[in-house]
């Protein structure tokens, strides 16, 4: 006598039974898609709070760029404040001050240094504001950049100092063009124009504290980042920037800016002074043009031409503040400094010398 066990019925399990119904194959699917979906969900809500931060309790026109898509962000003091950083080998290379409201701000400063330390972490913080809360922590600080802010309540055309500035305007507006808030009918042309803008230049585009093409749509989308366009005669888009906010809404700092190789000279200068004016009317307080590192030597010129930019946002007249580099010890500075090197050039410091094509 032989013991007989029951068979499963193996074709049933995988792939249900013959009357048409779902299968649990099926079923399973549509809970990872559902699972997918929700996470896709949350990780929007999640960026947009973290923006909403930035906008919010942000101080400089570094503070928004903790959004972006190279920067891991930690919360702190129960989600009041945030910090966002790039990881480059032990280094938390990290985006300017902890974004945070004064109450809280030397609390989550502690907390982040405390979480990076847990985590076998070197901080370089890069483009602070102010290098007294560093200090006191025993860190070196040294000077690294400037930003070139404007206040808009003065800002103005007029006067010597921007007649430059004047001259290009004008042309511009003889030679027809306008500017737009940006519509989506305009996407084609958007992209057109930051491709043939990225053809001339070398390396590709930047990263940490640079916003890339790419990470446009999704920054429109967390309502914390504008984009306008400067149109010719025919409704083309011959140029387009993007500005992001901070301080509670009230200031706007210059990201992303794109124009045709063949656009008239003054599209770019045109674009920036009208949004300035615009922003102005409407009563916000003020515009960073973003900083501007100090030299470290030919090779870096080659990759980030900091004395061409610096010189063409002096155009505008802004004040110019300085932004600091803050690292555990003076030795570790020339280390901090290659992981922030490899933090705006993820393609290598080599594909960052190569001409696009």
């Amino acid at each position: 006598m032989t013991d007989t066990v029951p068979r499963t019925n193996t074709t049933k399990l995988r792939f249900g039974s013959r009357t048409g119904g779902p299968s649990r194959r099926d079923a399973l699917a549509e809970r990872v898609a559902v699972q997918q979906r929700e996470r896709v969900i949350r990780a929007d809500a999640i960026q947009r709070d973290r923006a909403r931060v930035a906008s919010q309790y942000g101080r400089t026109g570094v503070a928004p760029f903790i959004c972006n898509p190279d920067v891991q962000v930690i919360d702190l003091a129960d989600g009041r404040a945030a910090a966002g950083f790039c990881k480059v080998r032990r280094w938390a290379v990290t985006a300017g001050d902890v974004v945070a409201p004064e109450a809280v701000t030397e609390l989550a400063l502690s907390q982040f240094i405390d979480t990076l330390r847990a985590r076998r972490l070197r901080p370089a913080f890069v483009a602070v504001s102010d290098p007294d809360p560093y200090r006191r922590r025993g860190f070196d600080v040294s000077e690294i950049a400037d930003e070139a802010v404007v206040d808009l309540a003065t800002f103005s055309l007029q006067g010597s100092k921007r007649a430059n500035l004047r001259h290009s305007v004008t042309s511009a507006r003889r030679a027809g063009l306008t500017i737009a808030p940006y519509a989506h009918w305009q996407d084609e042309q958007i992209a057109a124009v930051s491709s043939e803008w990225l053809r001339t230049k070398r390396g590709g585009e930047l990263g940490f504290t640079l916003s890339r093409m790419d990470d446009v749509a999704g920054q429109l989308g967390d309502r914390a980042t504008d984009l306008w366009v400067a149109l010719d005669a025919g409704g083309d888009v011959q140029a387009w920037c993007t500005w992001r906010h901070y301080l509670g809404g009230r200031g706007r700092v210059l990201d992303v800016m794109r124009r045709r190789t063949n656009a008239p000279n003054p599209a770019m200068d045109y674009l920036i002074a009208g949004t300035l004016e615009l922003y102005r009317d409407a009563g916000l307080e003020r515009a960073s043009l973003a900083s501007v590192p100090r030299e470290h030597g030919a090779a870096a010129e080659r990759i980030y031409p900091t004395r061409s930019l610096r010189a063409y946002k002096q155009k505008f007249d802004p004040r110019w503040e300085p932004r600091w580099l803050a690292v555990p010890a003076v030795w570790q500075r020339p280390f901090a400094l290659a992981a922030i090197s490899s933090a705006y050039c993820p393609g290598g410091m080599r594909r960052a010398l190569v001409r696009n094509h």
